[in-house]
């Protein structure tokens, strides 16, 4: 009876998301090793390098991290020289971020290796099916809201609280009523 539960537990959507995310960060891992650099550093160095000068709260909206896990992201690129760091002349409290040229060096360098971790993620699935893989994953976040919209953090201003995340439950009532609450474990 306890190895059935297991294996429905092993079928539970967020499960599976959980450990297709801890599959594809070993071999980001595994093949980028040489570069020091996790995934969550890769990514705010791409999106800098494709939308320099944004702030922080922009940069953790554009790569989908929670304020703190961004700012010691942002920290730790600083300390290594990736990332420069300027005020804002509007919000001084808002710091700019930029690459720096051993951050464009970095990403020139790393390139092949993170082309390497895609196609080792995407070898799990046979060819046919790898394109139709990421369009079921865009789908999914689409269906709960969670796209990352480019446009919309370039174009807002400071973000809401982002420790708490954006998406909304709708839940009905037996009085026929529905509440919004905030879902949790995004």
């Amino acid at each position: 009876m306890a190895s059935h539960s297991l294996q429905d537990m092993y079928r539970r959507p967020g499960f599976l998301l959980k450990r297709c995310h801890q599959v594809s960060m070993a071999i980001f891992i595994d093949e980028c090793s040489e570069f020091n650099l996790t995934q969550s550093q890769y990514g705010c160095l791409r999106a800098l390098e494709a939308y320099p000068s944004v702030d922080q709260i922009a940069l953790a909206r554009l790569v989908g991290l929670d304020r703190s896990t961004a700012g010691m992201v942002i920290k730790t690129l600083s300390e290594r020289g990736l990332i420069e760091r300027d005020v804002n002349r509007r919000d001084k409290r808002r710091m700019r971020l930029k690459l720096s040229a051993a951050g464009k060096r970095l990403l020139i360098g790393i390139a092949p290796a993170a082309a390497r971790a895609r196609n080792r993620v995407l070898r799990g699935l046979p060819p046919g099916s790898r394109a139709a893989f990421l369009n079921i994953l865009q789908a999914f976040l689409a269906g709960h809201d969670a796209l990352i919209d480019i446009d919309g953090v370039l174009a807002s201003g400071p973000a809401p609280d982002l420790e708490k995340p954006p998406l909304l439950s709708v839940t009905r009532h037996r009085s026929g009523h529905r509440s919004r609450r905030r879902m949790s474990g995004v």
